[in-house]
């Protein structure tokens, strides 16, 4: 579906709703990318702590080709977000169109990568005034096979093969503290600083208190 369509006036609120639509699909979709990266991370680390690299590599190929979907996704958002940008600010009729065709390229790519039903979801929630928009293009594959990874994305998997490698060893030999152990550190060394400035707030109001009754 185009926005200028042989229309003598260009429907710029139904064009912004659209596009903030399909905006709000790809940040679920980021959000969801994100959580799957941090279960395939940890899934990595504890298989490298039983020494099991093969079963680590094979999460991380995961965590890179997801890495790259959601890369994509986001280079996506940002498109949409300057062609929504540029609609807004739009002054004059020539702008609105100009602005339009710019929004309806990007549209198109973003259509390419999620479902029409993700799309009119976040649609019916902007606003349900509006018919029901419908748009084309193919669901991008969810199939996160881990063949036919690129020179490039083998490099990184090792990269973090090795400083996951390092970090399971240093935790090993006590060097390093598991993540949950140094958060509950952190957390201690907060709670004993603020209670040393508890402590100093008492001696100042108690200085302060007797500097008064000497002044009495």
């Amino acid at each position: 579906m185009g926005f200028l369509g042989g229309k003598k006036k260009v429907d710029t609120e139904r064009g912004i709703l659209e596009i903030k639509g399909s905006m709000n699909a790809l940040t679920l979709r980021i959000r969801r990318l994100e959580t799957r990266m941090a279960e395939e991370r940890k899934k990595a680390k504890e298989a490298m702590a039983n020494g099991n690299r093969s079963g680590a590599r094979s999460h991380l190929s995961i965590v890179v080709d997801l890495e790259n979907r959601r890369n994509r996704y986001q280079q996506q958002f940002l498109t949409l977000e300057t062609a929504l940008l540029n609609l807004e600010e739009a002054k004059d009729q020539a702008e609105v169109l100009r602005a339009f065709k710019i929004a309806n390229e990007a549209l198109e790519s973003a259509r390419k990568m999620l479902s029409p039903t993700e799309i009119q979801q976040q649609l019916d929630k902007l606003s349900d005034s509006f018919e029901h928009i419908s748009v084309a293009g193919e669901l991008l594959s969810e199939d996160i096979s881990t063949t036919g990874t690129s020179l490039e994305s083998d490099e990184r998997i090792e990269r973090q093969l090795e400083q996951m490698e390092a970090e399971v060893l240093l935790e090993k030999e006590g060097v390093l503290p598991p993540l949950d152990e140094q958060k509950e550190k952190s957390d201690k060394e907060k709670e004993s600083e603020e209670q040393r400035i508890d402590e100093l707030l008492a001696n100042l109001e108690e200085e302060a208190k007797k500097e008064r009754e000497a002044e009495s």
